[in-house]
């Protein structure tokens, strides 16, 4: 697999692709439900150590720190 970090290790205004969830089947469920899924391409609005504001296309999501740790990305997304 190629270089993915948890979603929580980026930086503001950076743009990632989604490599690798892993959460039980029910928070993955609820993550497609909001648009978030392999290979989707999130802006990290906001990561200040709680919850993490994210942009996916139009969408704001907030994710709490413990999802957001089971999302594994990648930089490489533009």
């Amino acid at each position: 697999m190629l270089n993915t970090t948890p979603l929580t290790t980026q930086k503001k205004y950076a743009f990632v692709h989604v490599k690798n969830i892993q959460s039980d089947c029910k928070t993955q469920v609820k993550l497609l439900g909001l648009g978030i899924g392999i290979g989707s391409t999130l802006e990290v609005l906001r990561n200040r150590g709680g919850d993490m504001v994210l942009a996916n296309n139009n969408t704001r999501i907030s994710l709490g720190r413990s999802i957001a740790e089971s999302i594994f990305v990648s930089a490489d997304a533009l």
